[in-house]
Protein backbone atom coordinates (compact mmCIF):
# COMPACT_ATOMS: atom_id res chain seq x y z
CA UNK A 1 0.00 0.00 0.00
CA UNK A 2 1.13 3.56 -0.74
CA UNK A 3 -0.23 6.92 0.46
CA UNK A 4 -1.88 7.29 -2.95
CA UNK A 5 -4.14 4.34 -2.07
CA UNK A 6 -5.45 6.28 0.93
CA UNK A 7 -7.09 8.84 -1.41
CA UNK A 8 -5.32 11.85 0.07
CA UNK A 9 -5.25 15.26 -1.64
CA UNK A 10 -2.46 15.89 -4.14
CA UNK A 11 -1.09 18.72 -1.97
CA UNK A 12 -0.57 16.27 0.89
CA UNK A 13 0.91 13.61 -1.38
CA UNK A 14 3.45 16.12 -2.76
CA UNK A 15 4.41 17.16 0.77
CA UNK A 16 4.84 13.52 1.82
CA UNK A 17 7.01 12.82 -1.22
CA UNK A 18 9.20 15.86 -0.50
CA UNK A 19 9.97 14.44 2.95
CA UNK A 20 10.43 10.91 1.58
CA UNK A 21 7.33 9.40 3.13
CA UNK A 22 6.29 6.84 0.54
CA UNK A 23 4.55 3.97 2.30
CA UNK A 24 2.21 4.27 5.30
CA UNK A 25 3.14 2.39 8.45
CA UNK A 26 0.81 -0.18 10.00
CA UNK A 27 -0.88 2.33 12.34
CA UNK A 28 -1.32 4.78 9.46
CA UNK A 29 -2.91 2.10 7.28
CA UNK A 30 -5.35 1.20 10.04
CA UNK A 31 -6.16 4.64 11.42
CA UNK A 32 -6.33 6.92 8.38
CA UNK A 33 -9.27 5.28 6.52
CA UNK A 34 -11.78 5.37 9.45
CA UNK A 35 -10.73 8.93 10.27
CA UNK A 36 -11.23 10.01 6.65
CA UNK A 37 -14.71 8.48 6.87
CA UNK A 38 -15.48 10.70 9.86
CA UNK A 39 -15.45 8.06 12.60
CA UNK A 40 -14.27 8.59 16.15
CA UNK A 41 -11.16 6.51 16.81
CA UNK A 42 -9.28 4.89 19.68
CA UNK A 43 -5.80 3.85 18.51
CA UNK A 44 -2.84 2.15 20.14
CA UNK A 45 0.68 1.76 18.77
CA UNK A 46 4.19 1.73 20.21
CA UNK A 47 6.38 4.81 20.02
CA UNK A 48 8.23 5.31 16.76
CA UNK A 49 5.52 3.76 14.55
CA UNK A 50 4.19 6.93 12.93
CA UNK A 51 1.22 7.80 15.14
CA UNK A 52 1.59 11.53 14.46
CA UNK A 53 1.07 11.26 10.69
CA UNK A 54 -1.82 8.87 11.37
CA UNK A 55 -3.90 11.69 12.83
CA UNK A 56 -2.34 14.75 11.16
CA UNK A 57 -3.01 13.60 7.58
CA UNK A 58 -6.78 12.95 8.04
CA UNK A 59 -7.12 16.23 9.96
CA UNK A 60 -5.53 18.23 7.13
CA UNK A 61 -7.56 16.33 4.53
CA UNK A 62 -10.71 17.29 6.45
CA UNK A 63 -9.80 20.98 6.16
CA UNK A 64 -8.99 20.68 2.46
CA UNK A 65 -12.33 18.95 1.86
CA UNK A 66 -14.22 21.81 3.52
CA UNK A 67 -12.33 25.01 2.61
CA UNK A 68 -13.48 28.19 4.31
CA UNK A 69 -14.24 31.32 2.33
CA UNK A 70 -12.59 33.70 4.80
CA UNK A 71 -10.02 33.54 7.64
CA UNK A 72 -11.30 32.16 10.92
CA UNK A 73 -10.74 30.23 14.13
CA UNK A 74 -9.25 26.70 14.44
CA UNK A 75 -10.97 23.77 12.74
CA UNK A 76 -8.55 21.18 14.16
CA UNK A 77 -7.36 20.99 17.78
CA UNK A 78 -4.55 18.61 18.74
CA UNK A 79 -3.64 18.21 22.42
CA UNK A 80 -0.26 16.83 23.53
CA UNK A 81 0.82 16.12 27.12
CA UNK A 82 4.22 17.85 26.96
CA UNK A 83 5.80 20.81 25.22
CA UNK A 84 8.27 18.59 23.36
CA UNK A 85 5.54 16.36 21.95
CA UNK A 86 3.45 19.38 20.99
CA UNK A 87 6.43 20.95 19.25
CA UNK A 88 7.14 17.76 17.30
CA UNK A 89 3.51 17.47 16.20
CA UNK A 90 3.49 21.13 15.18
CA UNK A 91 6.69 20.66 13.16
CA UNK A 92 5.11 17.73 11.30
CA UNK A 93 2.02 19.82 10.53
CA UNK A 94 4.25 22.64 9.28
CA UNK A 95 6.06 20.24 6.94
CA UNK A 96 2.77 19.21 5.36
CA UNK A 97 1.26 22.69 4.97
CA UNK A 98 4.44 24.45 3.82
CA UNK A 99 3.24 24.67 0.21
CA UNK A 100 -0.44 25.44 0.72
CA UNK A 101 -2.64 28.06 2.35
CA UNK A 102 -3.29 26.28 5.67
CA UNK A 103 -2.10 27.96 8.88
CA UNK A 104 -1.03 26.26 12.09
CA UNK A 105 -0.26 27.53 15.57
CA UNK A 106 1.56 26.14 18.63
CA UNK A 107 0.42 27.02 22.16
CA UNK A 108 2.53 25.69 25.05
CA UNK A 109 3.82 26.86 28.42
CA UNK A 110 7.19 28.54 28.79
CA UNK A 111 6.40 31.10 26.06
CA UNK A 112 5.33 34.70 26.87
CA UNK A 113 1.57 34.77 27.37
CA UNK A 114 1.07 38.04 25.48
CA UNK A 115 2.83 36.69 22.40
CA UNK A 116 0.57 33.62 22.29
CA UNK A 117 -2.53 35.69 22.92
CA UNK A 118 -1.67 37.67 19.77
CA UNK A 119 -0.99 34.46 17.82
CA UNK A 120 -4.44 32.99 18.47
CA UNK A 121 -6.06 36.25 17.40
CA UNK A 122 -4.92 35.53 13.84
CA UNK A 123 -6.51 33.10 11.40
CA UNK A 124 -5.71 29.46 12.36
CA UNK A 125 -6.62 26.15 10.74
CA UNK A 126 -4.73 23.76 13.03
CA UNK A 127 -4.04 24.48 16.69
CA UNK A 128 -1.53 22.27 18.55
CA UNK A 129 -1.42 22.81 22.30
CA UNK A 130 -0.76 21.49 25.78
CA UNK A 131 -3.90 21.38 27.97
CA UNK A 132 -2.81 23.79 30.71
CA UNK A 133 -1.74 26.70 28.51
CA UNK A 134 -4.74 26.21 26.20
CA UNK A 135 -7.19 26.67 29.09
CA UNK A 136 -5.19 29.60 30.45
CA UNK A 137 -5.55 31.41 27.11
CA UNK A 138 -9.24 30.50 26.88
CA UNK A 139 -9.92 31.80 30.41
CA UNK A 140 -8.65 35.21 29.27
CA UNK A 141 -11.34 35.20 26.55
CA UNK A 142 -8.61 35.13 23.92
CA UNK A 143 -9.55 31.89 22.15
CA UNK A 144 -12.58 30.78 20.17
CA UNK A 145 -12.94 27.00 19.80
CA UNK A 146 -16.49 27.02 18.48
CA UNK A 147 -15.44 26.01 14.95
CA UNK A 148 -13.37 22.95 15.91
CA UNK A 149 -14.63 19.89 14.06
CA UNK A 150 -11.62 17.59 14.59
CA UNK A 151 -10.33 16.99 18.12
CA UNK A 152 -7.22 14.82 18.65
CA UNK A 153 -5.84 13.68 22.01
CA UNK A 154 -2.31 12.39 21.58
CA UNK A 155 -0.57 10.13 24.14
CA UNK A 156 -3.81 9.65 26.10
CA UNK A 157 -2.19 7.35 28.68
CA UNK A 158 0.47 9.97 29.38
CA UNK A 159 -2.27 12.60 29.77
CA UNK A 160 -3.74 10.47 32.55
CA UNK A 161 -0.35 9.97 34.21
CA UNK A 162 0.22 13.74 34.28
CA UNK A 163 -3.23 14.48 35.75
CA UNK A 164 -4.70 16.24 32.70
CA UNK A 165 -8.02 14.38 32.66
CA UNK A 166 -10.01 17.28 34.14
CA UNK A 167 -8.35 19.80 31.80
CA UNK A 168 -9.25 17.66 28.78
CA UNK A 169 -12.86 17.36 29.91
CA UNK A 170 -12.95 21.14 30.34
CA UNK A 171 -11.55 21.56 26.83
CA UNK A 172 -14.06 19.08 25.41
CA UNK A 173 -16.90 21.10 26.93
CA UNK A 174 -15.71 24.14 24.95
CA UNK A 175 -15.98 22.33 21.60
CA UNK A 176 -19.04 21.75 19.40
CA UNK A 177 -20.92 18.50 20.03
CA UNK A 178 -20.87 17.75 16.32
CA UNK A 179 -17.18 16.90 15.92
CA UNK A 180 -14.81 14.00 15.35
CA UNK A 181 -12.71 12.92 18.34
CA UNK A 182 -9.74 10.57 18.23
CA UNK A 183 -7.42 9.31 20.95
CA UNK A 184 -3.95 7.93 20.31
CA UNK A 185 -1.89 6.16 22.92
CA UNK A 186 1.08 3.86 23.41
CA UNK A 187 -1.18 1.56 25.43
CA UNK A 188 -4.92 1.09 25.85
CA UNK A 189 -4.59 -1.15 28.89
CA UNK A 190 -6.17 -0.24 32.20
CA UNK A 191 -9.62 0.84 33.33
CA UNK A 192 -8.69 4.54 33.38
CA UNK A 193 -7.81 4.70 29.68
CA UNK A 194 -10.97 2.83 28.71
CA UNK A 195 -13.15 5.05 30.94
CA UNK A 196 -11.46 8.14 29.49
CA UNK A 197 -12.26 6.94 25.96
CA UNK A 198 -15.84 6.05 26.91
CA UNK A 199 -16.44 9.59 28.18
CA UNK A 200 -15.11 11.37 25.09
CA UNK A 201 -15.67 9.08 22.10
CA UNK A 202 -18.88 8.08 20.34
CA UNK A 203 -20.33 4.66 21.16
CA UNK A 204 -19.55 3.42 17.66
CA UNK A 205 -15.91 4.59 17.74
CA UNK A 206 -13.47 2.43 15.77
CA UNK A 207 -10.65 0.82 17.76
CA UNK A 208 -7.31 -0.14 16.20
CA UNK A 209 -4.10 -1.48 17.68
CA UNK A 210 -0.65 -2.22 16.27
CA UNK A 211 1.76 -4.61 17.99
CA UNK A 212 1.89 -5.24 21.71
CA UNK A 213 2.41 -1.99 23.67
CA UNK A 214 4.89 -3.84 25.92
CA UNK A 215 7.14 -4.73 23.02
CA UNK A 216 10.63 -3.31 22.52
CA UNK A 217 11.42 -3.33 18.80
CA UNK A 218 13.57 -6.25 17.65
CA UNK A 219 16.04 -3.92 15.96
CA UNK A 220 16.91 -2.50 19.39
CA UNK A 221 19.44 -4.54 21.39
CA UNK A 222 19.22 -4.47 25.19
CA UNK A 223 21.79 -5.12 27.90
CA UNK A 224 22.09 -4.82 31.69
CA UNK A 225 25.36 -3.93 33.43
CA UNK A 226 25.33 -4.65 37.15
CA UNK A 227 26.86 -1.95 39.37
CA UNK A 228 27.99 -2.42 42.97
CA UNK A 229 27.50 1.24 43.93
CA UNK A 230 27.34 4.81 42.57
CA UNK A 231 31.11 4.96 41.95
CA UNK A 232 30.94 1.72 39.98
CA UNK A 233 28.04 3.21 37.99
CA UNK A 234 30.18 6.23 37.19
CA UNK A 235 33.05 4.07 35.92
CA UNK A 236 30.68 1.96 33.80
CA UNK A 237 28.98 4.98 32.26
CA UNK A 238 32.31 6.56 31.33
CA UNK A 239 33.51 3.31 29.79
CA UNK A 240 30.31 2.86 27.78
CA UNK A 241 30.31 6.43 26.48
CA UNK A 242 33.89 5.98 25.25
CA UNK A 243 32.77 3.18 22.92
CA UNK A 244 33.26 4.05 19.24
CA UNK A 245 29.76 2.81 18.36
CA UNK A 246 28.12 5.50 20.53
CA UNK A 247 27.49 8.28 18.03
CA UNK A 248 24.79 10.00 20.05
CA UNK A 249 23.07 9.04 23.32
CA UNK A 250 20.45 10.00 25.85
CA UNK A 251 21.38 9.20 29.46
CA UNK A 252 18.13 8.83 31.40
CA UNK A 253 17.77 9.70 35.08
CA UNK A 254 14.77 10.28 37.36
CA UNK A 255 15.18 13.79 38.76
CA UNK A 256 16.53 17.26 38.06
CA UNK A 257 19.20 16.79 40.75
CA UNK A 258 20.40 13.62 39.02
CA UNK A 259 20.60 15.50 35.70
CA UNK A 260 23.04 17.98 37.25
CA UNK A 261 25.05 15.23 38.97
CA UNK A 262 25.61 13.11 35.86
CA UNK A 263 26.27 16.12 33.63
CA UNK A 264 29.32 16.87 35.78
CA UNK A 265 30.49 13.27 35.46
CA UNK A 266 30.16 13.16 31.66
CA UNK A 267 31.81 16.55 31.15
CA UNK A 268 35.00 15.19 32.74
CA UNK A 269 35.32 13.07 29.56
CA UNK A 270 35.43 16.17 27.37
CA UNK A 271 32.20 15.11 25.64
CA UNK A 272 29.81 17.78 24.35
CA UNK A 273 26.74 17.21 26.53
CA UNK A 274 23.79 19.05 27.99
CA UNK A 275 20.89 18.38 30.36
CA UNK A 276 17.13 18.56 29.93
CA UNK A 277 14.32 18.45 32.50
CA UNK A 278 10.86 19.91 32.98
CA UNK A 279 12.00 22.99 34.92
CA UNK A 280 13.96 24.48 32.01
CA UNK A 281 12.59 27.39 30.02
CA UNK A 282 10.86 26.27 26.83
CA UNK A 283 13.32 28.17 24.64
CA UNK A 284 16.23 26.33 26.28
CA UNK A 285 14.54 22.94 25.86
CA UNK A 286 13.87 23.65 22.18
CA UNK A 287 17.46 24.71 21.60
CA UNK A 288 18.87 21.58 23.24
CA UNK A 289 16.72 19.33 21.05
CA UNK A 290 17.80 21.29 17.96
CA UNK A 291 21.45 20.89 18.95
CA UNK A 292 20.97 17.12 19.22
CA UNK A 293 19.31 16.93 15.81
CA UNK A 294 22.10 18.98 14.24
CA UNK A 295 24.77 16.78 15.81
CA UNK A 296 26.24 19.57 17.94
CA UNK A 297 25.54 17.63 21.13
CA UNK A 298 26.66 14.03 21.60
CA UNK A 299 25.04 13.23 24.96
CA UNK A 300 21.82 14.52 26.49
CA UNK A 301 21.17 13.79 30.17
CA UNK A 302 17.40 13.87 30.66
CA UNK A 303 14.44 12.94 32.80
CA UNK A 304 11.40 11.18 31.35
CA UNK A 305 10.30 14.46 29.77
CA UNK A 306 12.31 13.10 26.81
CA UNK A 307 10.93 9.55 27.01
CA UNK A 308 8.05 9.99 24.57
CA UNK A 309 7.52 11.24 21.07
CA UNK A 310 10.63 13.34 20.52
CA UNK A 311 12.31 12.16 17.32
CA UNK A 312 16.11 12.20 17.18
CA UNK A 313 17.00 10.31 13.97
CA UNK A 314 20.75 10.04 14.69
CA UNK A 315 20.38 8.75 18.26
CA UNK A 316 22.21 5.41 18.51
CA UNK A 317 22.01 4.68 22.24
CA UNK A 318 19.79 5.03 25.26
CA UNK A 319 21.57 4.55 28.60
CA UNK A 320 19.55 4.15 31.79
CA UNK A 321 21.82 5.25 34.61
CA UNK A 322 18.74 5.23 36.86
CA UNK A 323 15.96 2.78 36.08
CA UNK A 324 12.41 4.15 35.73
CA UNK A 325 10.00 3.20 38.51
CA UNK A 326 7.23 2.48 35.98
CA UNK A 327 7.87 -0.43 33.65
CA UNK A 328 6.20 1.16 30.61
CA UNK A 329 8.58 4.12 30.88
CA UNK A 330 11.43 1.74 30.03
CA UNK A 331 9.69 0.90 26.73
CA UNK A 332 9.17 4.59 25.96
CA UNK A 333 12.79 5.40 26.75
CA UNK A 334 13.92 2.54 24.50
CA UNK A 335 11.74 3.96 21.72
CA UNK A 336 13.94 7.06 21.42
CA UNK A 337 16.50 4.98 19.50
CA UNK A 338 16.02 2.65 16.54
CA UNK A 339 13.78 5.13 14.74
CA UNK A 340 12.61 4.81 11.13
CA UNK A 341 14.09 1.37 10.58
CA UNK A 342 17.51 2.12 12.11
CA UNK A 343 19.16 -0.08 14.71
CA UNK A 344 19.73 1.05 18.28
CA UNK A 345 20.88 -0.05 21.71
CA UNK A 346 19.54 0.30 25.24
CA UNK A 347 22.07 -0.17 28.03
CA UNK A 348 20.93 -0.15 31.66
CA UNK A 349 23.36 0.29 34.59
CA UNK A 350 21.58 -1.25 37.57
CA UNK A 351 22.55 -1.44 41.24
CA UNK A 352 21.02 -3.56 43.99
CA UNK A 353 18.48 -0.90 45.00
CA UNK A 354 17.08 -0.83 41.45
CA UNK A 355 17.00 -4.59 40.93
CA UNK A 356 13.27 -4.81 41.84
CA UNK A 357 12.59 -2.15 39.14
CA UNK A 358 14.50 -4.30 36.64
CA UNK A 359 12.39 -7.30 37.63
CA UNK A 360 9.16 -5.36 37.02
CA UNK A 361 10.42 -4.23 33.62
CA UNK A 362 11.34 -7.77 32.57
CA UNK A 363 7.93 -9.08 33.62
CA UNK A 364 6.29 -6.23 31.73
CA UNK A 365 8.12 -6.81 28.43
CA UNK A 366 7.86 -10.57 28.83
CA UNK A 367 11.55 -11.37 28.50
CA UNK A 368 14.76 -11.18 30.49
CA UNK A 369 17.36 -8.63 29.40
CA UNK A 370 20.83 -9.96 28.65
CA UNK A 371 23.41 -9.39 31.41
CA UNK A 372 26.79 -8.16 30.18
CA UNK A 373 30.09 -7.41 31.89
CA UNK A 374 32.33 -4.61 30.66
CA UNK A 375 35.99 -5.72 30.63
CA UNK A 376 37.80 -4.35 33.65
CA UNK A 377 34.63 -3.35 35.47
CA UNK A 378 33.16 -6.63 36.67
CA UNK A 379 30.81 -6.40 39.66
CA UNK A 380 32.29 -7.75 42.90
CA UNK A 381 28.88 -8.66 44.29
CA UNK A 382 26.57 -11.43 43.17
CA UNK A 383 23.52 -10.53 41.09
CA UNK A 384 20.89 -9.52 43.69
CA UNK A 385 18.34 -12.05 42.40
CA UNK A 386 20.86 -14.85 43.05
CA UNK A 387 21.68 -13.93 46.63
CA UNK A 388 20.58 -16.51 49.14
CA UNK A 389 17.66 -15.50 51.28
CA UNK A 390 18.60 -15.27 54.98
CA UNK A 391 17.10 -17.96 57.14
CA UNK A 392 14.25 -16.79 59.30
CA UNK A 393 15.27 -16.46 62.93
CA UNK A 394 13.25 -18.37 65.49
CA UNK A 395 11.42 -16.07 67.88
CA UNK A 396 12.93 -15.84 71.36
CA UNK A 397 10.89 -17.49 74.14
CA UNK A 398 11.22 -16.42 77.78
CA UNK A 399 11.82 -18.92 80.62
CA UNK A 400 8.37 -18.14 82.03
CA UNK A 401 6.71 -18.93 78.69
CA UNK A 402 8.71 -22.16 78.39
CA UNK A 403 7.58 -23.24 81.90
CA UNK A 404 3.98 -22.37 81.09
CA UNK A 405 4.13 -24.37 77.83
CA UNK A 406 5.67 -27.40 79.61
CA UNK A 407 2.97 -27.27 82.29
CA UNK A 408 0.19 -27.11 79.64
CA UNK A 409 1.75 -30.05 77.75
CA UNK A 410 1.94 -32.16 80.93
CA UNK A 411 -1.65 -31.33 81.78
CA UNK A 412 -2.76 -32.40 78.28
CA UNK A 413 -0.91 -35.75 78.54
CA UNK A 414 -2.42 -36.38 81.96
CA UNK A 415 -5.97 -35.83 80.64
CA UNK A 416 -5.35 -38.28 77.78
CA UNK A 417 -4.30 -41.10 80.15
CA UNK A 418 -7.48 -40.86 82.21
Amino acid sequence: MSFVDLLLDQELLHALAEHEFTQPTAIQQQAIPPLLEGNDLLASAPTGTGKTLAFVLPALQHILDSPRREPGTPKVLILSPTRELARQTYDQVEQLVANNHLKSCLIVGGVPFGMQKAMVAESIDVLVATPGRLLEIEEHMALDLSQVTVFVIDEADRMLDLGFIQAIHQTSDLLPLDRQTSMFSATLEGDKVQAFAHDLLADNAVQVAVEAPRHVAKKITQAVYQADNELHKEHLLKALLRQHEVKQAIVFVNSRKQVDTWLKVIRTLGIQCTGLHGDLRQSDRNQQIKDMRRGRTKVLVATDVMARGVDLPTLTHVINVHMPEKADSYVHRAGRTGRDGATGSVWSIVDAKEWPDLGRIERYIGTSIERQIFPGFSPKKEEPSLLKKPKAKKPKVSKADKAKAAKAKAKKLKSKTK
